[in-house]
């Protein structure tokens, strides 16, 4: 069985891969996924384990693959939140990883930022991402397993401190809500249709 719930858009840990940058090109090589399965957090239902699929049936890469934005710490909201973008058609799956190739911006105004990345004293990256269908599973005695077999990565960013696998909205974006299609046993209906009561009275909240 399935019932469409919404969603936020979530975050990962993402790595940049150690002396990937090329001072010709001005690019760097970021592993944007393992797929690691990590402890979430939520508002919503509490505490589960989230397990990304990664492969090439699971991940959507049409917009990494489009050039999609390099952000500094997921701002959204000026150009000036833009230090580079996802180079056209690198995004790759291999290997259980998700690959990108990240072109870096050589406008003045990301020059200070984009030289703490050249310099190796800001690493840390962090890919938002939408999901698209998961499958939950009730485990007796453990929390909740969710296996998300599509899903799909909006965008890169570099930040200061590793994103916390338990976010549950990236910054600045609390009212977005996406439409996730969850599969599940019969017995696991009851905690979606409380799920969805939860997410209905946080929108009646927001509207306030």
């Amino acid at each position: 069985m399935s019932e469409i719930i919404r969603l936020p858009q979530l975050l990962r840990d993402a790595e940049v891969r150690a002396g990937s940058f090329d001072q010709e090109t001005n690019t760097i090589d970021v592993i944007f996924t393992t797929g690691a399965t990590v402890r979430r957090v939520s508002w919503m239902d509490g505490e589960f384990d989230e397990e990304l699929v990664v492969n090439a049936k699971s991940v959507r890469l049409d917009r990494l693959n489009a050039g999609a934005p390099f952000l500094d710490t997921h701002g959204q909201w000026s150009l000036g939140d833009v230090i580079g973008a996802v180079v056209r058609g690198s995004a790759t799956i291999k290997g259980g990883k998700g690959l990108a190739k990240i072109q870096l911006s050589n406008a003045p105004d990301a020059a200070d930022r984009v030289a703490r990345i050249k310099e190796g004293t800001v690493s840390n990256i962090s890919v938002g991402y939408r999901i698209h269908t998961v499958e939950t599973t009730e485990r007796k005695g453990k929390i909740p397993l969710r296996r998300v077999i599509d899903w799909e990565p909006w965008e890169i960013s570099a930040v200061p401190i590793p994103a916390d696998p338990g976010a549950q909205v990236r910054s600045g974006t609390g009212d977005a809500l996406y439409a996730c299609r969850v599969m599940s046993s019969t017995e696991d209906q009851n905690a979606i249709r409380r799920l969805r009561m939860t997410m209905a009275q946080r929108q009646i909240e927001l509207a306030r």
